[in-house]
């Protein structure tokens, strides 16, 4: 017995070719031809002309559902380019490097002689050591007398 043959969900009575199914996901599965099943198609202006097509057969047809259009949402959202990873700002970068910064103010050292000493130490390991402003926020903010015996700090366990 042969396999059915399916119009392809956007080209209708027009389909060339043999169709072939597509789970898009919430429940959703389409028929399509080479042509719209292809991998260019779908990724065309970031996933929205696959997208529109289908919707716009769907809602002509009155059967946009809830499901369908979140399988529209999630195709477009799959191919939107992923957002830049944002760098981490230096006092989550440099743990260690804050942690001694912090224990050395805590010990009553003078930040600015800290500070130069820790970037002079650092100067060329290849990464962008905190800066100037940075090291004084680490000084300003006095974290070590609130985590003093819960992080192991100054005067804790």
């Amino acid at each position: 017995m042969d396999a059915p043959t399916f119009d392809c969900a956007i080209c209708a009575v027009l389909t060339r070719g043999t169709t072939q199914l597509l789970a898009m996901g919430y429940g959703v599965s389409i028929w399509l031809c080479p042509e719209h099943a292809s991998a260019p198609f779908q990724r065309l202006h970031e996933g929205r002309a696959f997208a529109e097509a289908l919707e716009r057969v769907w809602a002509a047809n009155g059967c946009l559902t809830t499901a369908r259009r979140r399988a529209l949402a999630g195709h477009t959202r799959a191919l939107r380019p992923a957002e830049a990873v944002r760098p981490r700002p230096g006092s989550y970068t440099w743990a260690a490097l804050r942690q001694e910064a912090e224990r050395r103010f805590a010990a009553g050292e003078p930040p600015r002689p800290v500070i130069d000493g820790l970037q002079e130490l650092v100067a060329g390991s290849g990464a962008n050591p905190p800066s100037l402003r940075t090291m004084m926020r680490w000084y300003a903010e006095r974290r070590w007398l609130t985590s003093a015996g819960r992080r192991g700090g100054p005067g804790g366990p």
